[in-house]
């Protein structure tokens, strides 16, 4: 028996390989991996389990995690509340106090966890629980009920009987086949109460198609080219309440002036809004003529009293 690895090292490196390899090794090919002996496997194993972990063996005495489980439980590692930030600061500030090790540390930490400013609050539990339920749907092919579902269009607080076959957290939108009205509709994760999951199955798979997803977060396979000119206040209003569309703007050869330029839904849902809002500091709106007209009908909307 050797010592080539630590006893923390040695467990992260045995969680790593049960994820990468379910079922692939028996405690007698672990033990000759690690350099360990049997019993000290057995050891590992067991102190992964005390900490939340399911693990179970095969009929071939192969190790792996309970399909999902480990990543169920790491949702509560991600987790930090403000609390929990606030004590971490302060344990960086005692360890290493006015550093620049704790500088770093800190800023970090902010990247991670301050997830109103940075768009990070798919890292809270209640979010990840939610996307746990849509994925086990997907991979079940079950209906769902969306219960309390915010939607902006109807101005409405409602249930939705949906299938949802296209979860995607990080840019928070769901795509499904809308049971109700027998069409393929998008949905906010974050505008979602919570998720339950039916034992419906699947009714309309052969609907389920995937539409291109724009900068504002609308699904729409009929999307336009759009092309404008900001100044430096549009365009930092413009990345900070629509982050994805950063990708898309380009410093101009004017000074001060950024060319934003991208396919966006037809309806121009979200554009409309950040144009009329601050109009005043965008330069032009150069295409397309669709878009003008759309903005010119939206002014005559306005009324004043």
């Amino acid at each position: 028996m050797d010592n080539r690895y630590s006893p923390r090292t040695r467990i992260a490196l045995l969680i790593r390989a049960l994820i990468e390899r379910p079922f692939a090794y028996t405690k007698k090919h672990l033990a000759s991996n690690y350099g360990v002996s049997p019993d000290t496997i057995k050891d590992d194993i067991e102190a992964i389990t005390h900490a939340g972990f399911v693990i179970k063996q095969d009929d071939k005495y192969r190790f792996g995690f309970v399909e999902e489980k480990p990543f169920k439980q790491l949702k509560h590692l991600l987790h930090f509340t403000e609390e929990d930030q606030a004590m971490l600061y302060q344990a960086i500030d005692h360890i290493a106090p006015h550093s620049d090790r704790a500088r770093s540390l800190k800023k970090k930490l902010a990247a991670l966890y301050d997830y109103h400013r940075l768009g990070h609050a798919y890292l809270r539990k209640p979010y990840l629980t939610k996307v746990d339920m849509l994925l086990q749907a997907k991979n079940e092919k079950r209906q769902v009920y969306l219960r309390g579902y915010s939607s902006s269009n109807s101005n409405e607080v409602r249930d939705r009987l949906v299938e949802p076959f296209h979860p995607a957290p990080p840019d928070d939108t769901l795509q499904a086949f809308d049971v109700e009205k027998k069409e393929l509709r998008h949905f906010r994760i974050s505008r979602i109460t919570r998720v339950e999951l039916t034992e419906n199955p699947w009714q309309f798979e052969g609907h389920h198609n995937i539409l291109p997803t724009d900068p504002f977060r609308i699904v729409d396979k009929e999307q336009v080219m759009v092309h404008l000119r900001l100044r430096v206040g549009a365009r930092n209003e413009l990345v900070e309440r629509f982050p994805l569309t950063q990708a898309y703007i380009i410093e101009s050869a004017e000074p001060d002036v950024y060319d934003f330029q991208c396919m966006v839904n037809h309806q121009f849902i979200g554009l409309t809004n950040f144009i009329l809002g601050f109009h005043h500091q965008l330069v032009e709106v150069l295409e397309p003529e669709s878009l003008l007209l759309h903005l010119r009908k939206e002014v005559q909307k306005i009324h004043f009293f």
